[in-house]
């Protein structure tokens, strides 16, 4: 299992706020799917309330434009 975002992908200034906000080790349903929604792949994910599904979902399209060049 994976026990950070940044070893998932996730860039760095998501990680700096991650990391200020205390999530530190990704929930199962996010180590399972980031790296091919952060690819551009599609995936299909299926848990309980409070499993960590919308992080998991929102991180890809955040990281979008935190990959761009020329953004601070």
């Amino acid at each position: 299992m994976t026990n950070t975002f940044a070893e998932l992908g996730v860039p760095a200034k998501l990680t700096d706020v991650l990391e200020r906000d205390g999530k530190i080790a990704p929930f199962p349903i996010q180590a399972d799917t980031l790296p091919d929604t952060l690819a551009g792949r599609d995936v299909l994910g299926r848990g309980k309330t409070g499993s960590g599904k919308t992080l998991a979902l929102s991180l890809p399209v955040a990281a979008r434009p935190a990959n761009r060049k020329g953004r601070a």
